[in-house]
């Protein structure tokens, strides 16, 4: 019985894997629970761009395909390799992680959660502060 849902994950992960680069951030984080977490020592060379992955309870979509054991670090220390999914789903907002470069950068209706637990929606498409730093560009949203 293991091997069946063990097999049945695997074809869950290949199928966002190959469909990933045509969905949102929001529909990609929806199907979370079929990416895979990150392996620092796994070759992702053959995986196509936009391949999501899990670490440090963020979805992490593969920029560039390499192989991790090449690198030090993991998606949030590498986002030359690694962008950032965001959702528009304030029930599945993840915790705030700083831009870099265009990896992260918020657009109008995605979400986040502050460390007090409170959720911002962006207002404006290439927010790269929290609400904090800019309020203007944020509302909380009540779940």
């Amino acid at each position: 019985m293991t091997d069946i849902f063990r097999s049945l994950g695997r074809a869950d992960a290949l199928k966002l894997r190959e469909e990933a680069h045509s969905l949102s951030g929001t529909q990609i984080i929806d199907r979370e629970h079929s990416a895979p977490a990150f392996d620092p020592q796994k070759d992702y060379s053959a995986w196509p761009a936009g391949a999501p992955v899990t670490d440090e309870g963020q979805v992490w979509l593969l920029i560039q395909p390499h192989n991790a054991s090449n690198y030090a670090g993991r998606p949030s220390a590498l986002r030359a390799l690694w962008g950032l999914a965001h959702t528009t789903d304030p029930k599945k907002a993840k915790p705030w992680v700083d831009a870099h470069g265009t990896s992260g950068i918020y657009m109008a209706g995605e979400c986040y959660r502050d460390a007090d637990g409170v959720v911002w929606r962006c207002l404006q498409d290439n927010t790269i502060h929290a609400a904090g730093a800019a309020p203007e560009r944020w509302e909380s949203v009540e779940e």
